[in-house]
């Protein structure tokens, strides 16, 4: 019997240490919504908001001149687009869900300019750059609305 009492003590010392380990563990990532908003925003999320942002209205600035100014402006919001869709998804689901339509519709428009630009096509190049203009650029302010309303709200 005193096998039993022993092992039941054991047993719970091995759990009681393992729940208190796992409790320590979640315990240091206990952030608030806005909290973890504010963390994707600062570390990573405005850097790449900015960036794609100079990118996209590059795009739109050119968009009235030649093929060979509207191709290299359309391949570095195709590169800029890859590197952000690689961030860690946005810690606000209305946020994130505008920011995936807004990295859609730079990768959709920026590859249809590219592939023209390449092609000498003036009419895919046109296509593409309004595609940037229509479909990713008003998700990128719907974005940063969400995301400003969402650190406004924690202060």
């Amino acid at each position: 019997m005193r096998f039993r009492v022993r092992v039941a003590v054991a047993t719970r010392v091995a759990v009681t240490g393992a729940v208190t380990a796992v409790a320590l563990s979640l315990g240091g990532c206990s952030q608030s919504p806005a909290e973890r908003l504010e963390e994707w925003y600062s570390s990573e999320g405005e850097a790449q908001i900015r960036k794609l942002n100079e990118d996209a209205g590059r795009v739109n600035e050119v968009s009235m001149r030649t093929i060979d100014v509207q191709g290299p402006a359309c391949q570095d919001l195709l590169a800029q687009t890859a590197k952000a869709e690689k961030l860690d998804p946005i810690p606000d689901e209305a946020a994130q869900r505008y920011w995936k339509e807004a990295l859609g519709g730079f990768r959709r428009g920026a590859a249809e300019c590219a592939d023209g630009a390449a092609k000498n096509e003036g009419t895919q190049v046109s296509r593409g750059i309004r595609a940037v203009q229509t479909e990713g650029l008003p998700k990128l302010v719907s974005t940063v609305s969400m995301i400003k309303a969402g650190l406004a709200a924690s202060k």
